[in-house]
């Protein structure tokens, strides 16, 4: 196989044309979560001044990292979740119309109805099964790293599967109406009732006193318990957290809805609206983040909307981040091979969770046990654990081009699959196989009338494009 050439097929069996602008922007998405996450890792050097690289790198990472990485991992789930759905749908369909029909004439509006019903059934299913097996993999990943975000989306996918499988769109878009609602309302009462606004919110949650008693001897049982199991109980309340509070929800629901559309499959045809989107949500990323950067820079004053904008227009940078990357991917080429860095950023894509957790290894490695074994604590500026976090990256970008070149998928995206595929469970066929009545005839020594080709009753089946990138 070419060094520096790949053909975009999937590893999910039947090796089909696979769009490259998914794969690769989760690619870089890995670039961005690995220097979101480095900071969990490292321990600051204390009582050292910030040297000027490391407050212009604070400064770039809050405009355009910080708030941004999760919501374009969260975009990029939700279309792989509905173009699985897409899918699902578009086999189960032909499939369970051959039972209703036998192979040999067109179904009838009512079959097709049929059968659509009993193939969204089958992708909610896969949807759920999927999800339950991403919350084993994120407790287990949770263990040694609480803020990991596996087990996140792997709420999301157990929740609203049946969402997702029927495309309830208004309904995702009430939720995401009420998901930011609850960031900025409590922003909003709080600076209509002045200085009173935090006691009346803290209040709202709870008596304060209790609250810091409950902490404390929470804190003084979390120290005897062991680590993982800390980890544990920091994780659970994290990944739950996230799924319903934060912008992680709209985000997924947002990119399932993307994959109803070609413009992550065929951005060379959106070209404009793109570009636009791209310049547009980066600037309203950075701009939410600018003002809380600038409070100790001037003399201006704190905002309590501030963490509010921020989350909010996060998701703005999230999207802006994806329109860049599907237009540097572009769409499918007429030989189906990607060279250079789309190549490289391809590979890692298409092993996004084998390299998600790779970063957890090396971090853990070069942070915890390493220090732990020479005894000498690892104490690196913001600025030097980026430059680890993006050798990190790097280092899971080799891995992920020797696989290739090997022809093998990620260990662990083999694992996920294969967990779903043999966890599912039989249900009782809702079509036997139906006798043609032509097979009939010719039982009957009458001649058998020409069958019906499967193109013509396909042709019938209103099946969403499915662009295959997940």
């Amino acid at each position: 196989m070419n060094t520096t050439t790949s053909s975009a097929t999937s590893f999910n069996g039947s090796r089909g044309l696979r769009y490259p602008a998914p794969d690769v922007a989760r690619g870089f998405m890995l670039l961005l979560i690995a220097l979101a996450n480095v900071g969990f890792w490292v321990a600051g050097p204390e009582g050292r001044a910030l040297s000027t690289v490391d407050r212009t790198w604070a400064f770039m990472r809050a405009l355009f990292i910080d708030q941004r990485a999760y919501p374009l991992f969260a975009l990029l789930f939700g279309f792989g979740l509905a173009t699985m759905v897409n899918r699902r749908m578009a086999s189960g369909i032909d499939a369970y119309c051959r039972q209703l029909t036998g192979g040999l004439r067109a179904p009838s509006a009512a079959e097709l109805d049929q059968a659509r019903e009993q193939a969204t059934i089958d992708a909610r299913r896969l949807v759920r099964r999927r999800g339950l097996w991403m919350v084993l993999f994120g407790l287990l990943h949770g263990a040694f790293f609480p803020s990991e975000i596996i087990g996140t989306y792997g709420i999301v996918a157990v929740v609203f599967a049946g969402w997702f499988a029927q495309k309830h769109h208004k309904r995702q878009l009430a939720v995401c109406a009420l998901v930011i609602l609850s960031q900025i309302v409590p922003v909003v009462l709080a600076m209509l009732f002045g200085p009173g606004g935090e006691a009346a919110a803290s209040s709202a949650a709870g008596p304060a006193p209790a609250a810091a008693a409950a902490t404390g001897a929470g804190e003084s049982v979390a120290s005897a318990l062991p680590w993982f199991v800390t980890n544990v109980n920091d994780w659970f309340f994290t990944a739950l957290g996230a799924a319903f509070t934060t912008m992680i929800l709209p985000a997924a629901f947002l990119g399932a809805r993307l994959a109803d559309t070609d413009l992550i499959s065929h951005p060379e045809r959106h070209r404009g609206l793109l570009t636009l989107a791209g310049i547009g949500g980066l600037a309203l990323g950075a701009l939410g983040a600018l003002h809380e950067l600038l409070v100790p820079l001037t003399s201006a004053q704190s905002w309590e909307a501030d963490p509010a904008l921020i989350a909010v227009l996060g998701l703005a940078g999230g999207c802006g981040w994806l329109a860049v990357l599907a237009l540097y991917a572009g769409g499918p080429t007429a030989d189906n091979r990607l060279t250079g860095l789309k190549w490289l950023l391809s590979n890692v894509g298409r092993r996004s969770m084998t390299a998600y957790l790779s970063q957890t290894v090396m971090f853990a490695s070069i942070f915890v046990i390493a220090p732990w074994m020479t005894g000498r604590p690892l104490e690196l500026g913001l600025a030097a654990s980026a430059a680890v976090a993006v050798m990190v990256w790097l280092t899971t970008v080799v891995l992920c081009a020797v696989l290739e070149r090997l022809g093998m998928p990620g260990p662990f995206e083999v694992l996920l699959r294969t967990a779903v595929a043999r966890s599912e469970r039989s249900r009782t066929n809702p079509f036997p196989q139906q006798v043609p009545d032509q097979r009939t005839d010719q039982l009957l020594g009458q001649p058998m009338s020409a069958p019906a080709s499967p193109a013509l009753w396909r042709a019938q089946v209103p099946v969403t494009p499915v662009p295959a990138g997940a």
